[in-house]
């Protein structure tokens, strides 16, 4: 894996919990219908990430309920 690779992969496995947030948001109020799929994996892979644990209770249950539901 080259050091782009890793920058990149670095990059994608830190997220904000306003960038969860705003994917929640997104899913909950509808219209992503060809990119649904990719909020919901994006929101997987912060669920199954060490930052999930620093996220909003509120926030965690939601994702969690997301995960859960595809």
């Amino acid at each position: 894996m080259s050091d782009r690779e890793r920058r990149g992969q670095a990059d994608r496995s830190s997220v904000s919990a306003e960038a969860v947030e705003t994917l929640v948001w997104l899913l909950d109020r509808g219209g992503l219908d060809r990119r649904r799929y990719h909020v919901v994996s994006r929101l997987r892979s912060v669920h199954n990430s060490d930052q999930f644990a620093s996220l909003p209770e509120g926030l965690r249950e939601r994702v969690r309920e997301i995960v859960a539901e595809n």
